[in-house]
């Protein structure tokens, strides 16, 4: 996304250019100024990846110092924008002088869409090739069938410990419209939603995501769910959206589901490497769970992406893993501990619990779970690569 401020003494043409960019879904504009030098002080603050910029120069004009040096200024506001400047038709040499003073382009006035789209391609095309690739980040969804089972606890338990070994690269997000606990769970106090982010798709690129967003201590960047109860439903193109954009941005991306198999959530699931679907070894939750499960196969959902963990599996007298495994076809991968001081009192203090209590057994257990979504040590991989190479089977050629 390009971020874009325009600066033209003339309004029509100002506003001529924004409905150009608005047809662009790489454009979004951030500023309009009527003049250089009342965009000096503020354009900056932008923090602008484009400056479309009127250059004071009258037609025939064959002394473009006055464009020059206002160009040779406007770069030096804004160093790591591109810019391009606009004006009447000039020779060759007064466009190469303004090219040389900073101007990556010079657009004749009135700006034709055709060349605003060119030279935007250009752009585009510039900082692809500059930027460094950086890979997609992991999705972790927490879901479950049934409020009560400890969603919001895990999720956010898991988001804290993966950012205690990335800080700011891992992002929480609260996917539900109605009023966020995670906002109660990690004591937040947010400005924003993900509401927010939702209604702003083409402006979501890393500066407006770090300014929707709120930093916890542990270095978490938190999306959470709005302040209060709301009505609006989450589309799912809107989700599969936003989330294409997040993960552009975080090495892992966990979110807090709602129970419910609506689009956004629905979306939500796809696009997850990993789906841990809570469960409890209680007959009314188990048949909640296999209904969810059906759902997911239904709409064709891979469930090899999908982890069964069994919450607090040591308060179950009657029901058994061998009852849990057989009712939804699918094996247990996880069980956590029943510790409900410790997650009671966690909660109330607007603290994790691997952070309040931290030699919890829930504490040690949630540890251990988040550490299965790292990748091993470097050293560790290189340990086993050269026990691969230097161990060869008895009777193996070694070929």
């Amino acid at each position: 996304m390009l971020r874009t401020v325009i600066i033209d003494s003339d309004p029509e043409a100002q506003g001529a250019l924004r409905r150009l960019l608005a047809a662009s879904p790489a454009v979004a504009v951030v500023g309009e100024f009527g003049s250089l030098q009342e965009s000096m002080a503020e354009a900056a603050a932008r923090r602008p990846d484009l400056v479309i910029a009127e250059v004071p120069v009258r037609p025939g004009e064959a002394d473009l110092g006055r464009g020059t040096k206002a160009m040779e200024s406007l770069v030096r506001a804004v160093p790591d924008a591109a810019i391009f400047a606009t004006g009447p038709a000039l020779p060759a040499e007064a466009v190469i002088q303004l090219m040389r003073a900073g101007a990556i382009e010079v657009l004749t006035r009135p700006v034709e869409r055709e060349a605003l789209l060119g030279a935007l391609d250009k752009v585009l095309r510039l900082r692809r090739s500059a930027a460094p690739a950086r890979q997609a980040g992991r999705i972790v969804s927490v879901f479950s069938t049934k409020g009560g089972l400890g969603v919001t606890t895990m999720a956010s338990n898991l988001a804290v410990c993966l950012a205690e070994h990335a800080p700011e690269r891992v992002a929480l997000i609260d996917l539900d419209t109605r009023q966020s606990d995670i906002a109660t769970h990690l004591n937040l106090r947010p400005t924003y939603s993900v509401l927010d982010a939702l209604e702003s798709l083409d402006r979501l690129d890393e500066s407006f995501l770090q300014g929707l967003m709120v930093k916890h201590p542990s270095g978490l960047l938190v999306l959470p769910g709005p302040t209060r109860i709301e009505r609006a439903q989450l589309g799912g193109e809107q989700v599969r959206v936003a989330l294409d954009s997040i993960r552009a941005h975080f090495a892992h991306v966990v979110i807090d589901l709602r129970h419910d198999l609506d689009g956004g959530t629905i979306a939500a699931l796809e696009a997850s490497d990993t789906i841990f679907f809570l469960t409890s070894l209680d007959v009314c939750t188990l048949r909640s769970s296999a209904a969810g499960l059906a759902a997911f196969r239904h709409l064709g959902l891979n469930l090899q992406r999908v982890q069964v963990v069994v919450m607090r599996e040591d308060t179950a007298e009657d029901v058994t893993l061998k009852h849990a495994r057989d009712t939804l076809g699918v094996a247990v991968s996880w069980k956590t501990p029943s510790d409900y001081p410790a997650v009671v009192a966690s909660i109330n203090s607007g603290q994790p619990v691997v952070s309040a209590a931290p030699r919890s057994r829930i504490a040690r257990n949630l540890r251990q779970l988040a550490a299965t979504l790292l990748p091993p040590p470097a050293s560790r991989r290189g340990a086993a690569a050269l026990a691969r190479l230097l161990w060869t089977p008895k009777g193996s050629t070694g070929d």
